[in-house]
């Protein structure tokens, strides 16, 4: 999906494989005969997309209504997270913030967001910063104006980032520079997932697959095969450039393509804050990692670090893995990734 936007499409691609074992499809495995486990599916709107979450019941008239009761709470739960870090709502927390430069009374859900980002700042030396909003604003601004940023409105708005602006003590949070913004539009929906998988296994399911925006799994699907998963090809709207085996790990991407200021890709959503541009080495970054919030930081660190770089930063999370699509569609990754 366009995910620093909180809008548009799914970044990553719920998918099956056919009986053939070949052919990719949209959605989870499909319902199992009468009388074995069903798929129940919710879906509603949060991140400004479609949130979708399926999980297998046990096939008795209890185990469906558990198993819907279930996914409707972690549903809840995705929706709660949204009202709290939404760039566009006005009454939410993260847009308080931003506001009036202090929040006092940070929820929980926030506050381990904004610490995480401050920790994965000063681990990358700032190629990953929270406060990149003022260019992102500055960018969709002239965006509509048909335009791109000049350099001193670039300069300027750059002036303004900077993760040491963002402070953290007792339950607030203070921005310390006048016209500093965070944006977590690069960490909320990993950690929706995080929230999701842990709501659904204190209820009791064990076979899920739940699509924030980002991916995460419980178990396996019909048949007892694991959750397959298609990885959107940054170049070809629609199709998939490989499949992964889902392994209990959450699956996060980060993609130019998601929300383009110029048709070249060469300016998007995703800014290096040393330079207040677009990074210009990869076309997506996919990575793997037990934590949702981690999978989702990492993503967005390795479109800005070049390549060696970004698998250091990958191996000092333990468990964690990475693709790298370049501009002309290559892939590189880790050893671990499980491709299908």
């Amino acid at each position: 999906m366009k995910r620093r936007l909180f809008l548009a499409t799914p970044a990553l691609l719920a998918a099956a494989l056919s009986a053939d074992g070949r052919k990719a499809v949209r959605g989870p495995a499909p319902s199992s005969a009468a009388g074995a486990g069903r798929l129940q599916r919710v879906a509603a709107t949060a991140f400004g997309t479609t949130v979708s979450l399926a999980g297998l019941d046990d096939g008795s008239p209890a185990g469906r209504r558990r198993t819907r009761a279930a996914l409707q709470a972690a549903m809840r739960e995705v929706q709660d997270i949204d009202a709290i870090f939404s760039l566009f709502r006005a009454q939410s927390q993260l847009s308080a913030l931003n506001r009036d430069g202090r929040l006092d009374g940070a929820h929980p859900h926030l506050l381990r967001n904004l610490r995480f980002a401050q920790q994965l700042s000063a681990r990358t030396g700032g190629a990953f910063d929270a406060t990149v909003q003022p260019l992102w604003e500055l960018f969709a601004r002239a965006r509509q104006q048909r335009r791109l940023p000049e350099a001193q409105e670039i300069a300027a708005a750059r002036a303004l980032v900077g993760y040491r602006a963002l402070r953290l003590a007792d339950g607030r949070a203070e921005l310390a520079r006048p016209g500093a913004k965070v944006t977590l539009n690069s960490l909320a929906q990993g950690y929706a997932v995080d929230v999701v998988v842990k709501t659904l296994q204190c209820q009791g399911v064990d076979a899920a697959l739940v699509d924030t925006g980002e991916l995460g799994s419980l178990g396996q699907a019909e048949g007892a095969r694991p959750w397959t998963v298609g990885l959107q090809h940054p170049r070809e709207r629609g199709a998939f450039i490989a499949l992964l085996a889902m392994d209990g790990r959450v699956v996060s991407t980060s993609g130019d393509y998601a929300t383009a200021f110029s048709s070249d890709f060469r300016h998007h959503h995703i800014f290096d804050p040393a330079t207040g541009l677009s990074p210009p080495g990869f076309a997506s970054t996919v990575v793997l990692a037990s934590s949702g919030l981690v999978a989702d930081g990492l993503s967005t660190a390795l479109m800005v670090l070049d390549r060696a770089a970004g698998e250091r930063l990958v191996r000092s999370y333990p468990g964690a893995d990475a693709v790298w699509i370049d501009k002309q569609g290559r892939m590189q990754a880790t050893a671990g990734v499980p491709f299908a």
